[in-house]
């Protein structure tokens, strides 16, 4: 993942560091369609988008921006509180004018929605975008990086979940410290190792299925090939080829059986040593077990029919009289 950073200098209130999903300048931003509480859906055509991005706390007091009315994003906005929103001045004007946005609920793109987020805050108005300079600033509005918006369309949480990738600093400084790039550059590695670590851990794992796909197959091809003098009798008392298939693919899966038995309590263990340093990771998640056993079975599944379909289509003569 990228990271771009945005670095601003002289700003007196304070000197800090902050995340975004987009940062002011960066080139960037998400834009959705605004649906208000108490207030009837927009008419087709009717410009009721508005710009947003992810922060973490400290965004509005790193960059020197005010908060005009209200509260910014703050680290009491966890992700089991109300979902909350800071808007700028722009949105104020554009969705609540002439009103308090303050306590005000809005959402996204549909009417049932529209009471997903409180306004706690107004920003004061900046310049976001690196383009439309000679156009007013947009309306826009800020959520909090830790909380998630509870959707159910499978678009839409895709959506979500890919808004928390907050891929870009801000950082805060006075003058012109020594060795600033070197220092954000360290600090930049250090995120972007738990993000390779998950990456190759991913690899070896996929290499991992591969492996022990192969292995089954190896392993089924041998011993039915040893079986074979056994397979020619059963057919030949009258077994057909459906009962040897089920035969050798009964023996393929006892194996897997084995090897889950032993992996699944061993995946669980390692999930509890593991989940304290990761973000948002369970130690024990039925869902990614359930996916990773469907996984193993479908390609132990193809790793086995193929010597399974070929024993089932030995010519019992054949077999007696290789033996």
């Amino acid at each position: 993942m990228k990271t771009a950073v945005v670095v601003c200098s002289g700003f007196q209130p304070s000197k800090g560091v902050a995340g975004a999903t987009y940062a002011p300048m960066s080139g960037d931003s998400w834009n959705e369609g605004i649906r208000v509480q108490g207030k009837p859906e927009p008419h087709s055509g009717d410009n009721w988008d508005a710009t947003w991005t992810r922060i973490t706390p400290g965004f509005f007091a790193t960059l020197g921006n005010p908060i005009v009315m209200g509260r910014p994003i703050t680290e009491h906005d966890t992700a089991t509180s109300p979902l909350v929103v800071v808007v700028n001045e722009a949105f104020a004007q554009k969705f609540f004018k002439g009103e308090n946005p303050i306590g005000k609920h809005f959402g996204l793109n549909e009417m049932s929605h529209a009471g997903d987020y409180e306004v706690v805050g107004i920003a004061a108005d900046m310049r976001y975008l690196n383009y439309d300079f000679k156009e007013p600033d947009r309306a826009m509005f800020f959520l909090p990086a830790v909380q998630h918006t509870r959707y159910t369309k499978e678009a839409e949480i895709a959506g979500e979940n890919e808004a928390h990738y907050l891929t870009n600093l801000v950082l805060s400084v006075t003058g012109k410290p020594d060795h600033l790039e070197t220092q954000v550059r360290s600090a930049r590695s250090e995120i972007s190792q738990p993000d390779m670590i998950a990456k190759l851990t991913l690899m070896f794992g996929g290499l991992a299925l591969i492996l022990a796909a192969v292995g089954l197959y190896g392993v089924t091809a041998y011993t039915v090939e040893q079986r074979l003098s056994e397979v020619g009798i059963r057919m030949a008392v009258g077994a057909d080829r459906s009962s040897v298939l089920t035969m050798v693919l009964l023996a393929a899966f006892s194996q897997i059986g084995i090897g889950l038995a032993i992996g699944v309590p061993a995946a669980i263990g390692a999930g509890r040593l593991i989940a304290n340093q990761l973000y948002e990771v369970k130690p024990y998640d039925p869902a990614v077990l359930i996916l990773a056993v469907l996984a193993l079975g479908g390609a132990a599944l193809t790793a086995a029919l193929i010597p399974a379909q070929r024993a089932a289509a030995t010519d019992p003569m054949n077999a007696l009289r290789s033996e």
